[in-house]
């Protein structure tokens, strides 16, 4: 692939075989990013946006390679063009979401009615039916295609990353970490913003947890859901500040 912004899609290349697809239609913190990995074998991509427009039609490259689509949890900013994958996995305590992804589960209810603003602009004006209704607003269906718990390891050829199950911001939360490069794609338990901790599924106490268990890595650079990368230092700043935040 290579990277280019066509005003709607954006891919950024972030070297040894990693980009980062954004949807420019939503806002900068509306945006979860959709991280591209490529080993000998296959390609991993890992959650799947708002899915507003498809990728396909923007980055027709993208879909040259045997695909294994990863979601971190099932938000809809990150699984809404999950259903462009055939190759779908999730953590086994998110997977009915998957079947039946529903406004509440997926957060589009209350998040998008509170934050309208999450739209920078409307992909679907002038289209059929008008723009964008986040109340009529339906994912398809994505039913998993195989589970992935802590520990799991996904082998892309001549690159391995490992699952962890890491909730806190959501029951079956998962992130990736690929120990021969010492890199954590963190996805939405760190980045540089408000950890959204108080919505239906997040648990203070389990995402405590997971940064302890997070700071323990041995750990160069940080992928995140949303914002920019970081390294590993600045990781456990912000997760120190998030500690101090809850008085532990």
């Amino acid at each position: 692939m290579k990277a280019f912004d066509d005003g709607v899609i954006r891919v950024e290349d972030h070297q040894d075989g990693i980009w980062r697809i954004e949807e420019l239609y939503a806002s900068p913190g509306g945006r979860g990013a959709i991280w591209v990995v490529d080993g000998t074998e296959r390609r991993l991509v890992l959650d799947a946006g708002w899915g507003l427009v498809p990728l396909a039609d923007h980055v027709p490259a993208l879909f040259g390679r045997p695909i294994v689509a990863v979601a971190s949890h099932t938000h809809f900013d990150h699984i809404g063009g999950l259903h462009q994958f055939a190759e779908r996995w999730v953590h086994p305590l998110e997977a009915g979401v998957l079947d039946d992804p529903a406004p509440e589960p997926t957060q589009i209810l209350p998040y998008l009615l509170d934050y309208p603003e999450s739209l920078a602009f409307d992909p679907m004006a002038g289209g059929v039916g008008g723009g964008f209704d986040p109340r009529a607003w339906r994912i398809p269906p994505a039913p998993a295609t195989g589970l992935l718990d802590d520990g799991g390891v996904i082998d892309l050829g001549g690159r391995r990353l490992i699952a962890l199950h890491t909730p806190g911001h959501s029951p079956g939360h998962l992130c990736l970490y690929e120990a021969a490069r010492r890199i954590l794609f963190s996805v939405d338990v760190v980045y540089e913003g408000e950890i959204l901790d108080a919505i239906p599924g997040a648990d203070i106490d389990d995402l405590l947890a997971t940064h302890r268990r997070l700071d323990a890595l041995e750990v160069d650079r940080v992928l995140p859901g949303h914002f920019g990368v970081f390294d590993g230092a600045r990781m456990r700043a912000l997760t120190e500040v998030y500690r101090r935040s809850k008085a532990v």
